[in-house]
């Protein structure tokens, strides 16, 4: 073999290997803080086809034009059902994979936004789906009222990590909801969660929400946890986080509720103050916004978010 061809060959490997390699093992952009968008995407179990419907290119170039910084992405919530297959899940729920589309679209939208500039957010709740009561039993969970099972924190932490290393880069964090009960996690149970919350890619926003209000939105319920949950159905005119170590977050849906279609209930100079605040304190703004099956938002509420962003 020549001296060229050892060297084509060696550079093919090289490619070949880099291109195997998973998105764990590639540079992942540092998080910044700024003005994000929520979405509550998560058809039901009687329209899992329509996530085949979802138009990630207009989704994405959509968020591109509002000037988002960071979106927040449902995996799943309490249904059963999820919008990407997860290889932990299928080893502990084997009949629950009628559930989960063979369309990985947080990889499909990561990739979109990453081209753009955007943080990718992964929502789950920290319970195992409280309407299956199939997977919550093989995943070894009781109601979310209550402690989670050893036996759950560790089968949830195999789920978790799957997803965590599937995106690597990708994610530049996860939205854990429902972190309503954590009593008797134990140190090594925190480890095995946070681990998980974090493989793939270390540098990562990891927020534990505890509950709505002022009491509660800023609270750290989990030692990793590092960003405010941040949920606030009426946010104050200002926003002031109390003295925290976690970064200032504030969540707070456009609409009357979570991913309603219904008119905007702000307005422009309150979107504007609110964007303007968390800039001050360095710390991330996120309204929850309304998309249809194929991930179209309403064009009256794209208006009025792109007249709030638009650069003078």
């Amino acid at each position: 073999m020549t001296g060229s061809l050892i060297r084509f060959v060696r550079l093919l490997a090289t490619l070949l290997l880099a291109a195997a390699l998973p998105l764990v093992a590639r540079a992942q952009p540092t998080p910044q803080p700024g003005f994000g968008v929520m979405v509550h995407y998560l058809p039901d179990k009687q329209s899992i086809g329509e996530i085949k419907r979802f138009d990630v290119e207009t989704f994405a170039s959509t968020l591109a034009e509002m000037r988002v910084s960071h979106l927040i992405l449902t995996l799943g919530q309490n249904s059963g059902q999820y919008i990407a297959p997860n290889a932990a899940l299928e080893v502990l729920c084997p009949s629950s994979v009628a559930n989960r589309p063979p369309r990985d679209l947080p990889l499909e939208i990561g990739r979109a936004l990453r081209s753009r500039g955007i943080a990718l957010i992964l929502y789950l709740p920290f319970r195992a789906p409280q309407g299956d009561r199939a997977m919550m039993e093989c995943l070894g969970d009781v109601s979310e009222q209550e402690p989670p099972p050893a036996r759950f924190v560790a089968a949830w932490s195999s789920v978790i990590r799957d997803w965590s290393e599937r995106y690597g880069a990708l994610a530049s964090g996860w939205w854990f909801d429902g972190t309503y009960n954590t009593k008797g996690i134990t140190p090594a149970g925190w480890e095995m969660l946070c681990s998980a919350a974090r493989a793939g890619a270390t540098n990562r926003w990891l927020a534990f929400n505890a509950g709505e209000g002022a009491e509660r939105f800023s609270a750290k319920s989990a030692p990793c946890q590092n960003l405010m949950a941040g949920e606030y159905m009426q946010p104050p005119s200002h926003l002031t986080g109390p003295p925290s170590e976690l970064v200032l977050h504030v969540l707070t849906p456009l609409t009357a509720s979570w991913g309603r279609d219904a008119p905007a209930r702000f307005t422009a100079a309150q979107l504007r103050t609110w964007i303007a605040d968390a800039a001050t304190a360095r710390g991330l703004f996120t309204l929850d916004m309304p998309i249809d099956a194929a991930g179209r938002f309403v064009p009256a509420h794209v208006a009025l978010i792109k007249s709030v962003t638009a650069r003078p």
